[in-house]
């Protein structure tokens, strides 16, 4: 008797009513007589058929309420609703980032189908802890994991299925292009001269660099170079002016080369000390030394290897007029 009464209560029912909608997929239309005490019931009609939930609606502003609604159209879970956000049709999907329409999605087909998209994720490049790359040279970048020529060897210079890679074609940089790509290699330059124990390496860079930019100077192998001095010697600043240079005057060029890619290399450390009289006729007291990238010596005169580094020597006497110092063109001269 007392279930018979929760049964017909006015609280049980629509509790039962409500769970059936719920579990259920579909209901059945009402009838005439339910409308007419029930005005929020479905008309009967002969072609209705099955009537879907209208929760799934995408105009029920009840699932627009719910941006976690299984049925919400913007609900990036719904992805088998075409009005879902993975449509690209969707509106919503243009304010989702991870919309199909935004570029910025490495899965939708505007993002991806550009590897070199600087709003891909996948074009953040694996070496670039290491690698320096010059903006606005070569028009991709070889360390690209999203290039397919790049994927054997994401981090390859010069890959063969890569156009901006090949060749060794001199590049031609601006002067802010120039300075961005000293800027972001001279740390790792100044690193790996240092492995060599060259005391000089250690503080040249807080020399003063005559030259305004990197310039490139074809007697150093048409690679990009600076040039710093030593306190001592601060004459190398008159230029032709200067007259010879004192005892412990010490000349830097860090060096570093562009490929036509963009990427930037490290190259050799080129050092000249002057040396007490009587040091050698044949460099004018100059000591002659070559440091590679990596901090081994090549040579140095009257050292080690001292006949690898005999035709630095060779060349400066162009200039013995000059103490054997070249001067950098005017146009990248500190005044």
């Amino acid at each position: 008797m007392e279930l018979k009464k929760k049964l017909l209560s006015g609280t049980f029912i629509p509790v039962v009513i409500g769970m059936s909608v719920a579990v259920g997929s579909e209901i059945q239309p009402a009838s005439g007589a339910t409308r007419a005490e029930n005005p929020t019931a479905i008309p009967r009609g002969a072609d209705a058929g099955r009537i879907i939930l209208a929760a799934c609606n995408p105009c029920n502003p009840c699932a627009a309420a719910n941006p976690c609604g299984a049925c919400n159209p913007c609900n990036p879970c719904a992805a088998a609703n075409p009005c879902g956000a993975c449509n690209p049709c969707n509106p919503c999907a243009a304010a989702n980032p991870c919309g199909a329409c935004n570029p910025c999605n490495p899965c939708g087909p505007c993002g991806a189908g550009n590897p070199c998209n600087p709003c891909n994720p996948c074009a953040a490049s694996p070496c670039a802890a290491a690698d320096c790359v010059v903006p606005g040279v070569g028009a991709c970048n070889p360390c690209n994991p999203c290039n397919p020529c790049a994927a054997a060897n994401p981090c390859g210079a010069c890959n063969p299925c890569n156009p901006c890679a090949a060749g060794g074609d001199d590049v031609e940089l601006s002067g802010a292009q120039a300075k961005a790509a000293y800027a972001c290699i001279r740390a790792s330059l100044k690193a790996g001269y240092a492995k060599s124990g060259n005391q000089w390496v250690k503080s040249y860079q807080s020399w003063t660099n005559y030259a305004t930019q990197p310039y490139i100077s074809d007697t150093h192998g048409g690679r990009f170079v600076n040039n710093y001095a030593n306190a001592r010697g601060s004459n190398y600043g008159l230029y032709e002016n200067a007259g010879p240079a004192p005892e412990g005057t010490v000349l830097a060029k860090d060096s570093f080369s562009v490929k036509p890619n963009g990427k930037v290399g490290a190259g050799p450390m080129f050092l000249m000390e002057k040396m007490a009289a009587g040091f050698s006729s044949d460099s004018q007291d100059w000591r002659y030394t070559l440091i590679m990238p990596n901090g081994q010596v090549f040579g140095t005169t009257g050292g080690k290897n001292s006949d690898k580094v005999g035709f630095c020597a060779e060349c400066h006497a162009v200039v013995e007029d000059q103490d054997s110092r070249f001067y950098l063109d005017e146009e990248y001269r500190r005044k």
